[in-house]
């Protein structure tokens, strides 16, 4: 069967390695969803965007430029972890995208899901800036400083550096992380 040439045999050295479920997350802007893409086009996963599980109330925080409260949050990830269970339990390769700026929600959802790989995404702060300033959607710059003063630095996740590399080393970068796991 003909696949398309940026995406490599499943068997490759290149992919043998990589887990089939993994959970980009980091700060506003630092391109968790540009690399999700890249990397579903280029590995052949499914790249899912878990902000669309935003509940109403979140979705007015946003809107009124406020931060989310733990409460919001714990709500939240309970949904989460079980759109992310029935995904994985479904046997899809695929890259979850989602800030996830508390520990303890990553941790709540490592042990719900044992086999999810954690990959924090990051970026220096001013190509964030600069990429926010760019996307002029809801998340500006103010409001990104605002929500960042909530990161959480992850304690044991792999760290993807998302710094406008081009995509070549972006995929290296990605594949480099799980190399003898």
């Amino acid at each position: 069967m003909l696949r398309p040439p940026e995406l490599p045999q499943s068997s490759s050295p290149q992919t043998a390695a990589l887990p089939p479920s993994v959970f980009f997350f980091g700060l506003s802007g630092a391109g968790k969803s540009y690399c999700g893409e890249l990397l579903a086009r280029r590995l052949g996963y499914e790249c899912y965007e878990l902000d669309q599980h935003l509940t109403l109330e979140m979705q007015a925080a946003i809107r009124e430029k406020r931060s989310f409260t733990d409460e919001m949050r714990d709500e939240y990830f309970a949904i989460l972890k079980d759109v992310i269970v029935k995904r994985v339990e479904s046997g899809a390769r695929i890259i979850f995208l989602q800030a996830a700026y508390k520990e303890r929600h990553r941790t709540f959802l490592k042990t719900a899901v044992p086999t999810l790989e954690f990959v924090c995404v990051s970026a220096p702060a001013a190509v964030i800036e600069q990429r926010l300033v760019a996307r002029g959607d809801w998340v500006g710059p103010e409001y990104a400083a605002t929500i960042a003063k909530n990161f959480e630095p992850a304690l044991d996740a792999r760290e993807l550096v998302n710094d406008g590399a081009p995509d070549d080393e972006l995929v290296a970068r990605f594949v480099g992380l799980f190399r003898g796991r």
